[in-house]
């Protein structure tokens, strides 16, 4: 039910100073990190998580929000300035904008970026906006047991959906989950799995781990990879003085609504995936790209084309908005970005899940409507620094990596002011760079880190309920019957359809042998 009181102290805590001025640097910042490779959004908002603790809830989501709606867009200025996508989620961008670039029309396929990505964030945002509460409603009918195999199902999600191999996506969320368990037990606080380390009696930080995960761990990968180079080499970018030419080709209105249909395709695909967690703004990207680029063979996308760039920017900034909306709705992260603005919620005191909306109506409405004016920010700093970002690209790695580490400590060490959160980083760090040798992704190793605490207490509280009956507690309802179903039928699925596509590709290899 919408709470008009509520509303209106969402409209003054947002459209104050502070958090403008917050929102402002995020976006600039975020626009920043995503022109620089190497650097991601979850990277940029991993580092700015410490800073949110001294900032009011309004200001804090500003900074996250800002700085993750600017990273996604600004992947695809590095993209194609230099065919060298600053972020995972630009890479389609790649195929058509670089292209374009080459011909003397980077300033056209720069704005054709901008404007599609801010086109489609806004949009999927109102589409967030309108099925969150809707979902909430629901949610707010499961109780413990359709609770505990809801977050089951979403780690299996994750598991299946995340990275090249089912096995590597299922240990990494095992390792959150386990890590998850670290500390008291939310049922009696009785400390668990500390290898009696006094300093790990209150379980593992979230900053320490995010932060060493995503940011050291990254930085550490970009170390080594210095170190291996056998002598150093400047690498000629391609030029970019023509972006600044006060006569370069801009694009017209015309171009603009010319790429509706591609844009609506990303807004579909982006909007679908960002709502399923594990996927992310990379899938989005690529999905969108390759079915504009089968609806439209004779656009000849691919080959240096407007709405190959406008497919891409949809489909990747689309998933922004919907992959808050099971954070929202059943507290479960749709994405490692979006785990840790949950993550900045819960450290602020307002839990995310369907009661979020009845107990934090304003915080709500914070969100959104931050959500929503936020597009507003990245299409005026994008559209003013999108050519200044493109020189970042020329960032020099070794330059770039100490800055990001010593960030890194300094955020993990502000956290709590407290050394051991520094020793835990960078041992997190560690881990993050292991993972990302073997090719294990991480996201599903954060967001169960979060699920652990919660999928244990409603199935302690289930059994309490039951009386220690293990059957009552774990299909109490025909719902939670249906969900339990649904992991099993979900992991059959994944593994199924992970051997087939071994078996296509041994044969594959077979036939050229």
């Amino acid at each position: 039910m919408f709470n008009v009181e509520a509303f209106q102290e969402a409209l003054v805590l947002v459209f104050s100073f502070n958090t403008l001025m917050w929102l402002a640097i995020g976006v600039f910042i975020g626009v920043g990190v995503g022109a620089m490779p190497g650097l991601t959004a979850t990277t940029g908002v991993a580092l700015m998580l410490p800073l949110t603790f001294t900032l009011s809830q309004a200001a804090g989501l500003g900074l996250l929000i800002g700085l993750y709606k600017g990273a996604i867009y600004g992947g695809s200025i590095s993209a194609i300035s230099f065919a060298t996508p600053g972020t995972s989620e630009a890479a389609a961008t790649v195929f058509d904008g670089h292209k374009m670039m080459q011909r003397g029309q980077g300033k056209k396929a720069l704005l054709m970026a901008l404007y599609a990505s801010v086109t489609a964030d806004f949009l999927s945002d109102v589409i967030t906006i309108m099925v969150a509460p809707m979902l909430a409603l629901i949610a707010l009918q499961f109780g413990p047991s359709e609770r505990f195999w809801l977050m089951v199902l979403a780690v299996c999600l994750l598991g299946a959906l995340s990275g090249a191999h089912l096995a590597k996506g299922m240990l990494s969320a095992a390792l959150g989950l386990y890590i998850g368990t670290m500390g008291p037990d939310p049922i009696s606080s009785v400390a668990r799995n500390t290898f009696d380390l006094w300093w790990l009696a209150d379980g593992v930080h979230l900053v320490p781990l995010v932060v060493g995960i995503f940011a050291m761990g990254a930085m550490l990968e970009k170390a080594v990879e210095l170190m291996r180079e056998s002598r150093r080499a400047q690498v000629l970018k391609d030029s970019v003085k023509g972006l600044f030419s006060v006569g370069g080709e801009g694009l017209t209105f015309r171009e603009y609504l010319s790429c509706w249909k591609e844009m609506a395709i990303g807004l579909g695909v982006g909007t679908f995936v960002g709502m399923l967690p594990g996927l992310g703004s990379t899938v989005g990207a690529f999905m969108s790209y390759g079915i504009a680029k089968q609806v439209s063979p004779e656009k000849r996308i691919g080959t240096g084309r407007l709405e190959g760039i406008a497919a891409a920017e949809a489909g990747n900034n689309a998933t922004v908005g919907p992959t808050l909306v099971p954070l929202l709705a059943f507290g479960i992260p749709g994405s490692a970005v979006a785990a840790l603005i949950g993550a900045a919620l819960m450290l602020q005191g307002a839990t995310p899940g369907p009661r979020m909306f009845e107990l934090y109506p304003t915080v709500v409405y914070s969100l959104f409507i931050i959500l929503l004016i936020g597009n507003i920010f990245n299409l005026g700093i994008g559209r003013i620094f999108a050519f200044v970002y493109a020189k970042l690209g020329e960032l020099p790695a070794p330059l770039l990596v100490p800055i990001v580490m010593l960030m890194a400590v300094i955020g993990a060490y502000a956290y709590a002011n407290n050394p051991y959160d520094v020793l835990m980083m960078l041992v997190f760090g560690l881990l993050g760079y292991f993972m990302r040798m073997f090719k294990i992704p991480e996201a599903p190793l954060v967001i169960t880190f979060l699920l652990a605490p919660p999928a244990e207490e409603n199935l302690r509280r289930g059994l309490l309920i039951n009386e220690g009956d293990w059957i009552a507690a774990l299909f109490h309802s025909p719902l939670a019957i249906g969900l339990a179903l649904g992991v099993v039928v979900l992991t059959w699925l994944s593994s199924r359809v992970r051997i087939m596509e071994r078996m296509q590709a041994v044969s594959r290899e077979a036939q050229d042998g």
